[in-house]
């Protein structure tokens, strides 16, 4: 009882402090590698502005990888979504940044949310974060955001895409690559009995290990591939 008494005279904001430091504590992984991926991208951007002038570009691999420092002054890959037309490169930076922040916001708290889910869904989310700071950083410090990692596609002209992919930078990098494995993942995730994944995602084993069912809804505990998941779906789904 005085536990409880003394629980409930916590303020709100030290009750905070304290799920918090408890996640920080429990979240190493996917802390660790986000803080791997900022460092690696603020690093490889300041490397390149600092020996490189805007517009040189330097040969990696012949018709294939290029370092060609850009500045950025939009967004993802040079796109400004049509902004642009109707606003100045100023407006558009204050827009992307409230975005950034609020984005983060959101994936922050999905984080936590997720903080029992299996890892690789957590340290997709970590990445995504690392990322859009990354170039919020840029986007707030210097007005644009430095771009360097150009691939060609060999010389030949592909469709809507040319003769190269967007130049990008490794902030970028985490937010792509992890948006397609968190992809699989979740298809994987949702399968719940099904033998099979999406067919373009590589095959995936699913063996129902446990089934709790109340009346309003079932728990599958179920092992993919040799990661554990809990899913949970009414029994409207499931039928």
């Amino acid at each position: 009882m005085q536990e409880n008494k003394q629980n409930n005279n916590i303020s709100p904001l030290k009750k905070f402090g304290l799920a918090v430091w408890a996640y920080i504590k429990h979240a190493r992984v996917e802390l660790i590698v986000a803080a791997a991926l900022l460092a690696l991208d603020l690093i490889s951007k300041a490397l390149v502005a600092h020996n490189m002038f805007e517009g040189q570009s330097l040969q990696i691999l012949p018709q294939f990888l290029y370092i060609t420092y850009v500045k950025n002054t939009k967004a993802a890959f040079g796109s400004a979504f049509g902004l642009e037309k109707i606003m100045s490169d100023n407006a558009i930076r204050i827009v992307f940044l409230v975005i950034t922040v609020l984005a983060v916001g959101v994936f922050c708290w999905l984080l936590y949310r997720c903080r029992k889910r299996h890892i690789l869904m957590r340290v997709s989310i970590a990445l995504i974060i690392a990322g859009a700071i990354g170039n919020f950083i840029d986007r707030l410090c210097l007005h644009y955001v430095r771009d360097f990692v150009e691939i060609v596609f060999f010389g030949c002209d592909v469709p809507l895409l040319g003769e190269s992919f967007a130049i990008f930078n490794m902030a970028d990098v985490g937010l792509t690559k992890v948006g397609d494995d968190d992809a699989k993942f979740t298809s994987a995730a949702t399968l719940c009995g099904s033998a099979k994944a999406d067919p373009e995602v590589e095959q995936v084993t699913v063996t129902i290990v446990k089934v709790e069912a109340s009346e309003s809804e079932m728990v599958f505990e179920s092992d993919v591939e040799g990661y554990s998941l809990a899913e949970k779906a009414t029994a409207q789904e499931i039928t």
